[in-house]
């Protein structure tokens, strides 16, 4: 403003673009054909994006709680993988007793910490113990927890049952681009890579940290629209006494199965046992105690209807103790749990529960004086 009291207009370069003009400006950029603009463009993506992947293999991601990044309650990939990145990034000092598996041995203890609070109570150490069974889980996610786990003496308990040797080849490959775990694992890719000349393009996790983070949008975009901070604690059991299946439901769950799984178990059972001999292999050259655990299974219902499947993958199970001289527990046999204990075909409730826990605390306490792990009862 002059003394006069007149307004003098800023120079152009000073004036703020304005809204129309800092778009045409922008998309002018896009268009931009100079190869330094380009290089820069691109130097400057694989600089984000390399952090992005750095932010969660690192496990620096597990800075933040884990009730925040959960997409459900039932988030059990996300559960897992922030487990085992909290474990790498944080080593215990004392034994770690792992439980693999899919959805049934999810449900087949109470939790973790009940597990470990009962090894103590029969004679074992003080360890840590997570359940880390998921929905669905597959032996080459299993060999990816294992890559992450801290190399420490460790029981790593691989569940097993009719419903691991249905997934399919491309389910486990899917793991090498930290789909559904967001874990880095060089000894799946590089084992896919080498025995089935698949995923050679696999080098990073990105794919599946950008299909967390997009489905992580998806089911919390109403919080987020109202600038709200979602927050689901981790709800380990989805079934309970209140909603087991009937009889009749579950009978019919055996025909279902001998009819539409059988065929599957079938067809991906080789790929599925000579994964399960690439998860020992890693487990033992990391340090851990592999040993191989029969899941529960309903046998007032299933009687002898799949005892094919069974003897077939049972048979190999004995050959792998033997090869690679671990212990494999099957007490399923023996420890009789009612029909009513289970909400179907294998997954326990709340009184079945407490009852194969206790005998796998116990069998744990017993493997663990056997490798002298914790001083033996200390």
């Amino acid at each position: 403003m002059t003394a006069g009291g007149e307004q003098v207009a800023k120079p152009p370069e000073e004036r703020p673009p304005r809204p129309k003009r800092a778009w045409r400006d922008f998309k002018r950029g896009l268009h931009n054909q100079n190869p330094l603009v380009l290089v820069s463009a691109i130097v400057l993506l694989g600089g984000a994006l390399a952090g992005l992947q750095l932010f969660f293999t690192s496990g620096a991601y597990t800075a933040i709680p884990e009730k925040y990044l959960l997409r459900r309650a039932s988030d059990d990939y996300m559960y897992v993988s922030y487990t085992m990145s909290s474990l790498l990034r944080h080593p215990p000092k004392v034994p770690v007793v792992y439980l693999l598996g899919g959805s049934t041995a999810r449900e087949s203890i109470t939790s973790g910490p009940g597990l470990a609070a009962d090894i103590k109570k029969d004679g074992g150490p003080t360890v840590q113990a997570y359940d880390l069974g998921s929905i669905n889980q597959n032996y080459g996610q299993d060999v990816a927890i294992v890559d992450n786990a801290p190399k420490i003496p460790s029981i790593l308990l691989i569940g097993v049952n009719v419903g691991r040797y249905t997934p399919s080849p491309g389910a486990s490959m899917m793991q090498t681009a930290g789909r559904e775990l967001l874990l880095n694992s060089p000894s799946l890719r590089t084992y896919v890579y080498h025995t089935y000349h698949k995923r050679r393009w696999s080098v990073t996790i990105l794919p599946g940290i950008m299909n967390y983070l997009v489905t992580y949008a998806h089911d919390h975009r109403h919080q987020l629209l109202h600038l709200q901070i979602p927050d689901h604690p981790y709800n380990q059991h989805r079934y309970n006494l209140h909603s087991i299946h009937s009889v009749k439901a579950k009978q019919a769950m055996v025909t279902i199965w001998n009819k539409t799984r059988w065929p599957l178990f079938e067809r991906n059972f080789k790929f599925n046992t000579d994964m399960l001999g690439e998860l020992i292999k890693v487990a033992q050259a990391r340090g851990l105690t592999p040993v191989l655990v029969e899941l529960p299974n309903n046998h007032d219902i299933i009687g002898h209807a799949f005892d094919k499947p069974v003897a077939q993958y049972r048979k190999t199970l004995t050959e792998f103790a033997q090869t690679y001289h671990i212990d494999y527990v099957n007490f399923t046999d023996q420890l009789h749990i009612p029909n009513a204990d289970f909400h179907d075909l294998s997954h326990l409730v709340e009184p079945g529960r407490v009852i194969w826990q206790k005998k796998l605390a116990q069998v744990v306490a017993q493997l663990l004086a056997k490798y002298h792990m914790g001083g033996g009862g200390s």
